[in-house]
């Protein structure tokens, strides 16, 4: 490889790490989406299985956006889920393994919707001037989609969290999460180009 000025050389490491980045979140799109939406139908008031609804079908629409700018980037939209990131696979394995409302919603949207937002501006500052298309896609779609969920999550706990048991499953479910969501992240980071 012919040496790159610093500038050229920065912006190639910061495509990939974008690249990867936004592999990473297809792949928790579908997966939030997976595992949330057998319990839509179980959410006993309408009021909050419809903003339930939309949120299943919101990140099904995230993660068919993403796969589709993979592919124009000419990516690989399954190869972050191809590669050996167990502790990706193990999260979301934890999540389709729990037993109630609640604890998913304390683990999944209560967890994880909260990040979103927060890495997305960060994300989108980042990669604006390299390419604004997957800025705007970010900013003007998922961004603010994702923003609308926020309120989903404790709202449903409030309701339906109402007694000890239940939430201390909700606070062991949000704890691992966390704990497997920093491990996968960490895997993410490691595996990304030296």
């Amino acid at each position: 490889m012919d040496t790159l000025k610093p500038k050229e050389f920065l912006n190639q490491l910061i495509a990939i790490r974008e690249a990867f980045w936004e592999q990473m979140n297809a792949v928790m799109e579908r997966k939030a989406a997976e595992v949330t939406a057998p319990w839509v139908g179980k959410i006993p008031d309408i009021d909050l299985q419809q903003p339930m609804s939309e949120y299943v079908v919101n990140e099904l629409k995230h993660a068919s956006i993403l796969r589709q700018r993979i592919t124009e980037l000419n990516g690989d939209p399954d190869a972050l889920w191809n590669q050996p990131l167990k502790e990706l696979k193990e999260l979301w394995d934890f999540h389709a393994s729990l037993g109630s409302l609640c604890e998913l919603i304390a683990s999944v949207q209560f967890g994880h919707e909260e990040f979103f937002p927060r890495t997305s501006k960060s994300f989108i500052e980042r990669v604006a001037p390299i390419d604004s298309k997957t800025a705007a896609i970010y900013r003007d779609t998922l961004l603010a989609d994702e923003e609308g969920h926020e309120w989903i999550a404790p709202e449903i706990l409030r309701r339906y969290a109402t007694d000890g048991a239940t939430q201390r499953k909700c606070l062991e479910a949000l704890q691992k999460s966390c704990e497997l969501f920093g491990k996968a992240i960490q895997s993410f980071n490691r595996s990304m180009p030296a």
